[in-house]
């Protein structure tokens, strides 16, 4: 096995030379997934279409939560990615009525809020994988891996 900078071990062999983020020692989400990705700014949602997409990863989008409830009801995706602030239905929101049609699907929050400011909002205790914005593919590929994980 190669070694990363932090000095662990990584995979080395042909899939770590296929992929950048196995050869840097980032361990990817188990196997390719579909995600639905939720948030109101189109540039956002672009971005992250593209990186999921050079991932391996198929994506679905929707540009509000009440899109995403709906779309998410249509899609049956692997994961959700849910921006916490939106217009129609907040990101909490949405989960919630995502739950409530019993969907156990992940989710990982987006936002841009300060850590402070976000341990204040109602309903902060209901994230588990949190990501801030602006979003870089390496913290995206460690939520993707948190998410994905087996309990």
């Amino acid at each position: 096995m190669a070694r990363s900078h932090a000095g662990g071990p990584t995979p080395a062999g042909p899939a770590a030379r296929r992929s950048p983020a196995l050869a840097r020692g980032i361990l990817p989400c188990r196997g390719s997934v579909k995600v639905l990705i939720a948030d109101d700014d189109r540039l956002v949602r672009t971005m992250l279409a593209d990186l999921l997409g050079e991932l391996g990863h198929t994506v679905v989008a929707a540009e509000n939560g009440a899109d995403a409830v709906a779309l998410c009801a249509r899609e049956r995706p692997d994961l959700v990615v849910l921006d916490l602030l939106m217009p129609r239905l907040s990101g909490l929101d949405a989960l919630g009525a995502i739950r409530g049609a019993g969907s156990k699907v992940p989710a990982i929050f987006l936002t841009a809020i300060s850590d402070h400011s976000f341990r204040e909002m109602d309903g902060a205790e209901q994230v588990r994988i949190r990501l801030d914005k602006p979003v870089t593919r390496k913290a995206l590929e460690r939520a993707l891996a948190r998410a994905t994980a087996r309990p």
